[in-house]
């Protein structure tokens, strides 16, 4: 029926995608690591000041 494990792989992509399967996805990753910078820095500025 396919190919080659590339076609097999980008036909079932496709299908789980038709499906809705594959929403869009967030990452909190950004968001986290710059509390973290903004808390850091605060607590420099407050430990020096």
């Amino acid at each position: 029926m396919f190919s080659s494990s590339d076609e097999y792989e980008n036909a079932l992509i496709s299908e789980r995608r038709a499906q809705g399967l594959y929403g869009r996805q967030r990452h909190h990753w950004p968001m986290l690591m710059f509390a973290g910078f903004a808390l850091l820095v605060a607590g420099t500025v407050l430990i020096f000041n």
